[in-house]
């Protein structure tokens, strides 16, 4: 049976239990007190003919009232109070009066009259009598000088008794039905908003769907982890233990309890998905992240699903890809210069200028010994320093003059920067300043970066157009960019790189750019 079916019959199944139970204790409990309240009014009727003058004078002997006559209102009586008899006896049972005339002067039938003849009680008795079975109430009857002379039994027969409570109890039969209409009704929207809520699926769908994708998500190399909507763990995979430390008793724990920063509560709170962001996890330790919306049928927001992938692998493959890169763009680009410079050396030749050549070729050795020296001997890191050799044999083929200060210096790092981060840092800088200048030989880039006492000092600045007024507030959101296409992550990174290792960052615009930004060597 499928899942609606199982729902709905289930439904049904309890409310017909509960509504019958109910009807049944219901119609238990009326029948009881239908007849405890048939029973009082019956002894009341038959105590009210007890103390009647007429029938206390007629069992005391005086015949001035014809019996027929003293029947006849007995019946009058019995009718109103919707009785099936009301029996006037002697001390030796004999009736005198009956609905059946042709029963008057004969013994009263039943056997449970004698309790009263004997005792002269009241109480409630079942017999069965010439009507039939019925239920009678029987009272004594007293003279003047309280001495018994007689009864008078009332009854009522057991099939219009139970009809009574038939009677009332069909009263309730419309609301019975309306209930287990409402009931039904409400069992079938349950089951379609349940099975909506769930996509269709079935149990056996949902437990071989669920199993397929714990096995998936177990088996790949990315880290996996889902967050409700307040940002809490809910579930995780192997890798993403072991790259953020996850143990089973983190489950319901915030995200931010294992990261530096959570991009995840401002994925969350936009509500739109985001790829290839860069976090910081903890010193060292960098993924790569891509957030995913989880929403429901109602396109509401019920969590986020984060696949990160851990870069130091990547970035060991990066740096010997980047290393080839590097290599390939400087050599391609001292192969232009020097063949731009040949041509030179050719025509002052040609043009019998020999010492023009001669100081020519002095000032080409005198700027590759100047940049060679600063950055060899003075930028010790070595990542640092390809990445600016690079930057420098890049802005020589675009006819940017980019100036290295020779005060520049690096010795050691900052405590919690690695040299990806500032290699990042300084990149992204030059970039952007090659971006704004014009590479038709005015385009001009200065560089300095040093150590001074607790701080790392690096000076960026270009005369290109500057940055755009509309954008200076904003500059350091991801996607906020002056360029054409999909840009707009390199200030965002620079930003993200210096907040964490506590350094500040600042900007002036001034015929151009320029970009000062300090960094701790040592955080407590």
């Amino acid at each position: 049976m499928k899942l609606k079916g199982k729902i709905i019959s289930l439904v049904i199944a309890i409310l017909v239990i509960s509504i019958g139970s109910i009807t049944i204790l219901s119609f238990i409990e009326m029948k009881k007190l239908l007849r405890d309240q048939i029973d009082k009014n019956m002894l009341n009727i038959a105590d009210s003919f007890a103390s009647t003058y007429e029938v206390k004078e007629y069992l005391k002997g005086n015949k001035a009232i014809p019996i027929d006559l003293l029947n006849s209102e007995i019946e009058k009586a019995r009718i109103k109070t919707n009785v099936e008899f009301i029996v006037i006896m002697d001390m030796n049972g004999i009736r005198y009066s009956h609905p059946d005339k042709s029963k008057i002067g004969e013994r009263f039938a039943g056997g449970d009259e004698d309790r009263v003849l004997s005792t002269g009680e009241q109480y409630i008795s079942t017999g069965s009598g010439t009507l039939g079975i019925s239920v009678r109430a029987f009272a004594p009857i007293y003279d003047d000088s309280n001495k018994q002379i007689g009864a008078v039994a009332v009854g009522m027969l057991y099939n219009k008794f139970d009809n009574e409570v038939y009677t009332k109890m069909y009263k309730f039969i419309p609301i019975i039905l309306m209930g287990l209409i409402l009931g039904i009704s409400g069992a079938i929207a349950l089951s379609y908003n349940i099975k909506k809520s769930i996509f269709g699926l079935e149990p056996e769908e949902i437990a071989l769907a669920l199993k397929q994708k714990e096995t998936v998500i177990e088996n790949i190399k990315e880290g996996i982890i889902a967050l409700d909507n307040n940002g809490c763990i809910t579930l995780f995979n192997g890798q993403a233990s072991k790259i953020l430390h996850l143990k089973e008793n983190d489950i319901g724990k915030p995200i931010t309890d294992f990261t530096y920063e959570s991009m995840a509560l401002k994925v969350l709170n936009s509500g739109k998905s985001m790829t290839n962001i860069e976090i910081k996890v903890r010193p060292g330790v960098n993924v790569m992240c891509k957030y995913s919306i989880i929403r429901g049928f109602k396109k509401q927001i019920l969590g986020l699903v984060v696949t990160f992938e851990d870069l130091s692998e990547v970035r060991k493959m990066a740096e010997e890809l980047t290393g080839i890169k590097k290599m390939a763009w400087s050599l391609r680009a001292q192969n232009h210069e020097f063949m731009n410079k040949l041509h030179t050396i050719s025509g002052l030749i040609q043009l019998e200028e020999y010492d023009e050549v001669i100081k020519f070729v002095n000032v080409i050795v005198e700027s590759k010994k100047n940049i060679t020296t600063i950055i060899s001997d003075k930028i010790k890191n070595v990542s640092l320093a390809a990445l600016i050799l690079s930057k420098y044999s890049k802005c020589e083929e675009a006819r940017i003059n980019f100036i290295i200060d020779d005060s520049s210096r690096v010795i050691k790092l900052p405590q919690y920067m690695t040299s990806e981060e500032l290699g990042s840092v300084v990149g992204n800088l030059i970039e952007n300043s090659i971006d704004a200048v014009k590479n038709d030989g005015s385009g001009e880039i200065y560089m300095k970066i040093f150590e001074e006492d607790d701080q790392m000092k690096i000076m960026v600045k270009d005369n290109g157009c500057g940055i755009p007024e509309n954008i200076r507030n904003s500059i350091y959101n991801i996607g906020i960019t002056s360029k054409e296409g999909e840009r707009g992550f390199g200030m965002y990174i620079v930003k993200k790189i210096i907040d964490e290792a506590k350094g500040a960052i600042k900007f002036k615009v001034d015929d151009g750019t320029e970009w000062d930004i300090s960094i701790p060597m040592r955080r407590s």
